[in-house]
Formats: C-alpha cells, structure tokens, sequence
C-alpha cells in the first residue's frame, strides 16, 4: 500500500508518553500536522503548551484530543475523520499493578480498538509500539542465551499469567499484555482463577482482512529505550515513564542504588525508536512487517565504564567506578536482532557513547547535575 508523506494528518496515541512525545516532535518537524490523544485535560493542556513552545513556526498544525479510555469500545470513532495515518503508542508502561487484566485489557481492547476504528474511516497505515518483552523474555528461564528475531514471541510471558496470574512479576504481566495485543488471547480472572478466552487481535485482525482494509499496519518492538527528554518536568521527582525513572536513578542518583537494575539489558536510544517509527510509517517496503528496536547488549557497568572514558562527569566517575566485569556471572539473556531494521528500514543504530554523552548534555542544561559537576 502507498506510505505517507508530509503534509498528511496522523493521529498519536500516548501522546504525552516517552515515545509518544518523540514522535509528534518528529513529526512536526517534517512537516505532518498532527493530532495527539491523552487521557486527561491536564495532560492536553501540557502537550499543547509544549508544542507551541518548541514548535512556534507550525502552529495549527498541532492539536490534542481527550480520550479517557482508549480501550472503550468506539473510543475513536469520532476523531479520525481527517485522519491519514495513525500511531499508536498508548498503554500501560508499569510494572507496579497487581491485576494481569489492568495491563492486557487496555494493550488488547486498545489496540483492537484502534484497529476497528480505523477500518471505517480512510486511514492508510496503523503503526503500533510494542516491545521486546513480546519476543522474549528479559532473563531467560532453562535455556541459553541466544539471537531472538521478529519471528519469536515470548510465550512463556502468557503461559505464566495464564498459570499462576496475579502472582506473576509485573514485567511479565507488561511483556504478556504485548504478546496479547499482537496475538490474540486475553485472561480473565474469576475468584483468582484463570480462565482463557480466544479474542483477536492485531495481526490476525489484519491478515483477516488483508483484501479488505483500507490500511497496512507495521509493528515497531523496542528494547529498554534510553536517551534525550522530549519534555519539560520540572525535576527528575517528576518523572512519570519508566525510561526516565531508570536512567536517572542507575546513572546518576546519589546514592546509586545497590543492585543496578536490570543486571543486563537490549538498550535502543529513544532517537532511534522514534525514527523507526517515522519509516514504518514513510515507506512503502515497511507495510505488513514487524521492526525490532534494539542497539546492543549491555550492562550498567558497561555505562560507568563509557562514562569514565569520556570523562563527562567528575561525581559520575565518584559514584559509578570503572571496573572490569565478569560476563560470564551474568545471567542467560536474549539478544535481540536489529538485523530487519537495518536492511528494510535502513537504520544505523546509535551506541551507547553516543546516547550517554547526550543525555550527560539534556540533564546537565536542566541544571539537575550540579551534585556531579
């Protein structure tokens, strides 16, 4: 099917959020008009203030929309009349919630959601945001370390939730809830029983009507996404998205905390998660396929050790000492291809020099690093 270009309508759900906000910023500076979805008026305000801000020369071409629940059925019913395109980014990006179905009801009926809206109206192509932790898990359970690629998917996510629900760990409740949007079942608790019922979902909703639909859709899966904000928090007190959270507490909260989380990692730079979407959506190659987002493996010992080498921070070196690390101690974990992303979407991936040498500059120009200086 044809791509997009500029200067076509998309529609941004999660807007707000770490990718979400990434992306209208690319967006209008290609020159897309686009249309952010939030959940709340507080929330639309924010964003809208921030894109008159940072984008003066564009004005009109921004506007945000108030969707309380994305995964009401018809939620978007009335917002994609003029719509050309959409990306979908919004779900629930924690790991605190006890209940499976707080995340995989708003990853599935989103998403689905999204998808059946989009089939009435004469939108061309659906991007959706997933995750690695649908292809695999982050520590591997009774196998070895391995190359993962677009076609794995993390079934041992879904079969925990399925077998032991509520009592399975928040990120494998995240990563099932991914699994579900793209695959297709959903569970539903009953006095903490688990009982499954076949629902459909992303892919098979557009192989099913591969003939029929107006619209392509591309999957864009990213490993844990570092880098650059693309906000305004007042402090890192204020962070509200995981990426945030984690790079600010392992790298340059004092004190550091006594076990770097997660002990290793598939890192992608958010820039790069951005731009993977901006192809997705551009070329026509990208239609029907499915991108994993993910630089190299690495651990934050590996980030101290870079951060000594450049010597970006004199306290950074203080609190994170260089050291040689034992690889061999660390545990059995995916390695994520990019191998796809590079051929078909031609993405040169950054390093992580490069994204920790930007993020010194983002959060020392907020003045929130004068504790290291």
């Amino acid at each position: 099917m044809p791509a997009l270009s500029a200067p076509a309508k998309i529609l941004v759900t999660g807007a707000n959020g770490y990718v979400g906000c990434w992306l209208v910023h690319a967006l209008l500076d290609r020159g897309y008009s686009v249309r952010g979805a939030v959940r709340t008026d507080e929330k639309a305000h924010t964003l809208t203030a921030l894109m008159a801000k940072k984008h003066p020369a564009v004005v009109g071409t921004f506007d945000c929309i108030v969707v309380p629940n994305i995964s009401a059925e018809g939620a978007l019913d009335d917002c994609l009349g003029d719509i050309d395109g959409i990306i979908h980014t919004a779900t629930p990006v924690t790991f605190a919630l006890d209940d499976p179905e707080a995340y995989i009801r708003p990853a599935l009926n989103g998403t689905m959601g999204v998808l059946r809206s989009a089939a009435t109206k004469d939108i061309k192509r659906v991007i959706i945001t997933s995750s690695i932790g649908a292809v695999a898990e982050s520590v591997l359970v009774d196998c070895e370390s391995r190359v993962y690629t677009e076609e794995d998917w993390n079934d041992h996510a879904v079969e925990t939730v399925k077998r032991i629900g509520e009592k399975a760990s928040g990120i494998v409740k995240y990563d099932a809830s991914k699994v579900l949007a793209e695959q297709g079942e959903s569970p539903v608790l009953h006095n903490c029983v688990t009982v499954w019922k076949s629902t459909t979902a992303a892919w098979k909703f557009y192989e099913d009507g591969i003939h029929t639909l107006p619209f392509d859709i591309s999957v864009v899966a990213p490993g844990w996404i570092l880098g650059p904000l693309p906000d305004e928090p007042a402090s890192p007190a204020d962070f509200t998205t995981p990426s945030s959270r984690l790079e600010w507490t392992q790298l340059f909260a004092d004190p550091p905390p006594e076990n770097p989380t997660p002990a290793i990692f598939n890192y992608v730079d958010i820039r790069d998660v951005t731009e993977m979407h901006m192809r997705a959506l551009e070329l026509p190659r990208a239609g029907g396929e499915r991108f994993l987002s993910s630089s190299v493996v690495c651990t934050w010992q590996d980030w101290f050790n870079i951060a000594h080498e450049l010597k970006l921070l004199s306290g950074l070196e203080r609190l994170h000492p260089a050291a040689i690390e034992d690889k061999s101690k660390l545990p059995p974990h995916p390695i994520f291809s990019h191998e796809k992303a590079e051929q078909l979407l031609g993405i040169t991936f950054k390093t992580v020099p490069e994204t920790l040498r930007d993020l010194v500059e983002d959060f020392r120009g907020r003045g929130w690093l004068k504790h290291l200086e």
